[in-house]
């Protein structure tokens, strides 16, 4: 498995629409080949919010495969209009996790 980490520094009075933003796209990452879930992080009491969006992949190249779909830039350019500066994108490999297996029909519900 595969991680793409993205580190937004969101503006402070935008973070609950940032939120709404990442909410909204969760079922256009769900349609995509290989995805398995979604995690986002905020470092507590940071100014402006420093948040990471962790998406997993099955592998690499379903991760790598994502970046190719319109629906990947059109997610990162909503949370960029909401945060200050670029995002720090990251992939990683996913060493250890206890997620549940989740099937295809599950995934799409």
């Amino acid at each position: 498995m595969y991680a793409r980490v993205t580190q937004y520094h969101v503006q402070p009075e935008k973070y609950d629409e940032f939120i709404a933003a990442l909410h909204s796209a969760v079922p256009l990452m769900r349609q995509q080949a290989g995805f398995h879930a979604l995690l986002v992080l905020r470092v507590e009491g940071s100014k402006p919010p420093d948040v990471r969006v962790m998406t997993i992949w099955e592998s690499q190249q379903a991760l790598q495969q994502s970046e190719s779909n319109l629906y990947f830039y059109q997610a990162v350019a909503r949370a960029m209009v909401l945060s200050q500066g670029f995002p720090t994108i990251r992939e990683e490999e996913v060493v250890l996790h206890d997620f549940p297996r989740i099937s295809t029909s599950a995934a799409g519900a």
